[in-house]
């Protein structure tokens, strides 16, 4: 039988909200981030339909972590994400 995960007491034992200067840098570091991924993204849904499940994947765990409220961490996988995008952009030009 599973077990029932209560997310709230999870994020009570982790460290506390960061300041709300912290957490205004995570919320720019996120925008930058996905100013950078939204048209690799964009520009692959319309070239194919649709994007490799890796990158799905990555998009939907960007989605859950803004949703538990771990904005840096969001924001880190998404610069991570961009940053792949833009290396496979790049290495395609040069074929």
């Amino acid at each position: 039988m599973g077990s029932l995960i209560d997310l709230e007491a999870w994020r009570r034992t982790r460290q506390p909200a960061p300041p709300a200067e912290a957490e205004q840098g995570g919320v720019d570091r996120l925008e930058r981030a996905m100013d950078r991924l939204s048209p690799l993204v964009s520009k692959t849904l319309d070239a194919s339909g649709s994007v490799e499940p890796r990158v799905e994947t990555e998009l939907l765990a960007i989605m859950g972590e803004l949703a538990i409220g771990l904005v840096a961490e969001a924001a880190g996988r998404a610069e991570r994400l961009a940053g792949r995008l833009e290396g496979r952009k790049r290495a395609g030009k040069g074929r």
